[in-house]
């Protein structure tokens, strides 16, 4: 019980010294200001109270002095707090001298809110011990410096108590106003925290957003050029989440990502940055890994994510595509991001369930290559890139409805295709190209027939102005031969393209 009233006693006392610098400062600029204004003030009264010159400014001389000396930063902040609060004290105890007047000394019960801005214990206790000292020493070898009430000149010790009583309880007041501001800036800065911590992390999983993983991976690749250091991203994405979505609903998918997240979380070591970066997309960052710790990494977060997961009275079992890329510093950190995506969507193609390591996309040993011209393939890519901004400035200005947009596994396979497009060579010459996943490619050739006639009568309508050049016909004709005609499908190529991929 008695500790229990302690600790009450003891959560109601103010820490102290927990102002910071600049307002520290600041207050203790204004603080010494006011001795020295204080101590001119003092010692003009003390010539119109008949004080001879010298002694006046002899009086006024000492807080000066101490008041100039903590102005210095070479001393720490107690030291000039405690010499500006002994100061105050020294103004206080001039104008009584030089007074006489009992009334004088409500300066000192001035003084104390002043020093209690520093909010430190020890300037505070500096001024009660001058106090006590100037009352019991002065006032008891030459109590006609103090007072001019013949019962104080006749009981100096019980007056020298009843001021210093005094002086406590205006102490104990200036603490009670101190503790409010300490507490309210301590749920301040609970508060700003609390919102910095909502502007950096996922409100769903608590991971790192975007924004605080790119601050993270612009660090780690500063200092990897600086010192040398290679770094890892890698981008994780859940094979098969929507139809969790469509089949239990969102509150289960929301239970499956936190419970994922977690994993994936565990996995990561100390210094390691875990982001949410999409729906179901997650990106790790390793700084000062190499590539030796990239397939072991990659394994534990793909294990970690295969193991059973009950939600909604269910028990599933996901798997996670993982794309890797190996940076230096030297790269910009968009490119890093791009190449751990690309790889990962090689993953998604080549069968999902796997991580695949970004080099270029030049060689793979898990999927297959389409013999086609470069001119033609980029004259198919221009035309669809034209068309989807087509369509978006179309949705924008109102002449087609928002909610026209595709399925998320079309526009990856699309992503995937318009990128292995971007690293063929120049010229007219066939080569090969680089091809998703069977089944994925299916699902976009005939998703793509269907925007393709969607488009065709937008255009007959004047929605859409993007003529289809011949080259992007034939390209197109050949890419859909792969999946629509048997044997043009087993004469696409077997063999490298262009990552490094394991399941």
């Amino acid at each position: 019980m008695a500790s229990q009233r302690l600790g009450a006693i003891g959560s109601f006392v103010p820490r102290g010294s927990n102002l910071p610098q600049r307002a520290w400062a600041f207050r203790h600029r204004m603080i010494v200001l006011f001795a020295l204004a204080s101590s001119l003030a003092v010692a003009v009264f003390a010539l119109f109270q008949g004080v001879e010159p010298g002694h006046a400014l002899l009086e006024a001389a000492a807080p000066v002095l101490l008041a100039a000396v903590s102005w210095s930063a070479r001393w720490g902040r107690r030291i000039r707090a405690s010499l500006t609060s002994v100061a105050l004290m020294l103004v206080a105890a001039s104008a009584v001298h030089s007074s006489g007047a009992i009334e004088a000394h409500f300066l000192f019960f001035i003084m104390v809110p002043i020093v209690a801005l520093y909010e430190d214990w020890t300037p505070l206790a500096t001024a009660a011990a001058v106090v006590f000292a100037h009352h019991g020493v002065v006032g008891i070898l030459a109590p006609h410096h103090l007072y001019n009430h013949p019962a104080a000149l006749q009981d100096p010790l019980a007056w020298g108590l009843i001021h210093s009583a005094l002086f406590l309880a205006i102490c104990a007041t200036s603490i009670v106003h101190w503790t409010i501001h300490e507490r309210a800036r301590a749920e301040e800065n609970i508060l700003l925290d609390r919102l910095a911590s909502q502007a950096l992390h996922d409100p769903l999983t608590g991971l790192a957003n975007r924004t605080l993983l790119h601050e993270r991976l612009s660090a780690a690749s500063a200092a990897g050029a600086l010192r040398g250091e290679p770094l890892l991203v890698l981008s994780v994405d859940i094979d098969g989440f929507k139809p969790v979505n469509d089949s239990y609903g969102h509150a289960a998918g929301d239970a499956l990502l936190l419970e994922l997240a977690r994993r994936i979380q565990a996995c990561c070591r100390a210094g390691d940055t875990a982001a949410r970066t999409g729906g179901d997309e997650f990106t790790l960052l390793l700084p000062g890994s190499d590539g030796n710790v990239a397939a072991g990494m990659a394994r534990r977060v793909m294990k970690a994510v295969a193991e059973p997961v009950q939600v909604a009275g269910t028990e599933l079992h996901m798997t996670a595509s993982v794309g890797v890329a190996l940076g230096s510093g030297a790269e910009k950190i968009e490119d890093l991001l791009e190449w751990a995506d690309q790889a990962m969507y090689a993953a998604k193609h080549a069968g999902r369930g796997r991580y695949v390591v970004y080099d270029g996309l030049r060689t793979s040993d898990s999927g297959c290559t389409l013999r086609v011209r470069p001119d033609q393939a980029r004259s198919w890519a221009a035309y669809t890139r034209r068309l989807r901004d087509q369509i978006a400035t179309a949705k924008r200005v109102g002449r087609l409805p928002e909610q026209t947009r595709g399925p998320e596994t079309a526009r990856r396979t699309l992503e995937s295709l318009l990128a292995a497009i971007d690293q063929l060579p120049s010229g007219t010459h066939p080569t090969g190209m680089l091809l998703p996943e069977r089944t994925a490619l299916q699902e976009f050739v005939f998703h793509h027939e269907l925007v393709q006639q969607w488009t065709d009568s937008l255009t007959l309508r004047e929605i859409l102005n993007v003529p289809r050049p011949a080259e992007a016909t034939s390209f197109w004709e050949a890419l859909r031969g792969t999946v629509t005609d048997p044997e043009t499908s087993s004469a696409a190529e077997t063999g490298p393209l262009g990552v490094t991929a394991a399941s």
